[in-house]
This record gives C-alpha cells, sequence and structure tokens, in this order.
C-alpha cells in the first residue's frame, strides 16, 4: 500500500485567485515556513482532505465522479479574514448547498481512507511538518461534518488582512496532492460542476 496525502478541494475563479494571490504575497514565506499561490500551490476550499491508497485512486475518481455529476456550480460568499495558531483565511459563509457537497465528499471517500504519514505529502519542496500529517489524520474526526469550517487560507501569519466581503461563483473541483501547510498542490483529477 501506498499512502497518498489529498485535498478534494473547489478551485476559485481567475479573479478571486488573482485576489488572493496578493494577499498571500503580503503573508512571509521564508523557506519552508510559508508558501507563495502558483501553477502548484492552489488557492481553495478544501470540502475533504484525506489519505487515501495511491494504487486505489482510480476507484477514488470513479466515485467522486458520481458525487460531482450531481452538483451545479456553488455560490460562495468570504465574509471577511481571521487568523488562527499560524494561519490567516478568508471566512467562508458555510451554506446548506456546501455543507451538502462536503458530507458528499466525505461518505464517498470513507471506503477509500488509510493510515498515511509524512511520504504521503508532496515532497518537492520542504517536507510536511507534524502538523500537516496529524490535521489529515485528524480530518473527519475534527473538521467534517457539523464541525466543517469552510475557509481559504491565504498564507502563514497572524495578522489578520483587511478583507472586505464578495461573493463568487465556482465550478471547478479538483482531487490535489498535499503539500506543507496542507497546500493543494498537484492536481490528480478535475470536475467542471
Amino acid at each position: 500500500m501506498s499512502p497518498v496525502a489529498v485535498d478534494v478541494a473547489i478551485l476559485l475563479p481567475s479573479a478571486t485567485r488573482r485576489r488572493l494571490q496578493r494577499l498571500n504575497a503580503e503573508c512571509p514565506a521564508t523557506p519552508g515556513r510559508g508558501f507563495r499561490f502558483d501553477d502548484t500551490h492552489h488557492p481553495h476550499v478544501t470540502l475533504g482532505q484525506h489519505f487515501v491508497d495511491l494504487d486505489g485512486l482510480e476507484a477514488v475518481r470513479a466515485d467522486l465522479t458520481h458525487v460531482f455529476a450531481r452538483q451545479s456550480p456553488i455560490d460562495l460568499q468570504v465574509t471577511g479574514a481571521r487568523s488562527g495558531r499560524t494561519s490567516l483565511a478568508a471566512v467562508v459563509s458555510p451554506t446548506p448547498d456546501l455543507q451538502r457537497l462536503h458530507e458528499w465528499v466525505l461518505r464517498a471517500l470513507e471506503p477509500h481512507e488509510v493510515t498515511g504519514s509524512h511520504g504521503a505529502f508532496q515532497v518537492d519542496d520542504h517536507p510536511a511538518r507534524v502538523a500537516d500529517v496529524r490535521w489529515v489524520t485528524r480530518f473527519r474526526q475534527d473538521s467534517a461534518f457539523d464541525r466543517f469550517d469552510p475557509h481559504i487560507t491565504i498564507g502563514i501569519g497572524s495578522a489578520p488582512a483587511a478583507l472586505a466581503p464578495w461573493r463568487l461563483t465556482a465550478n471547478d473541483v479538483a482531487l490535489c496532492r498535499l503539500g506543507r501547510f496542507c497546500t493543494c498542490r498537484d492536481r490528480l483529477a478535475d470536475w467542471t460542476l
């Protein structure tokens, strides 16, 4: 078995991506202590983070295809910013549609989940932190269903950015490999809602 750490993520339209790239550029990004959005670091809203078996990726793709076939483009509202222990995030308003999609993803991936470690993360730059492994390991217990907290991680930093609310409609979803700071890295599969 070869575990891989994945994020099932709503990818954001280009105007939103550009806005988030500007905010991300204001965050510290010294080597190993931050990140920059680029072609392999995608701003996103996580629907689920999991360890799955690399050899079972085709079955994961097939089950997610069934989920996304019944979902239309999703309206999202960013309501402001907040900072946590290490990260700065844009807060996304929880809506019934977003919650339902999150729960569909969690149910579809449950039979595919395996135990993983540092080696399951993408390692083309700095390796995953202990906190990254713990986050993915405990996602279902700590961040799913009634604990789902939709947000967009902007970067590593503690001071909240001034962020005016805005609305967007997203129609792209991807299965991405996770990197350090649970960043959404290389796309393993894509869907259009």
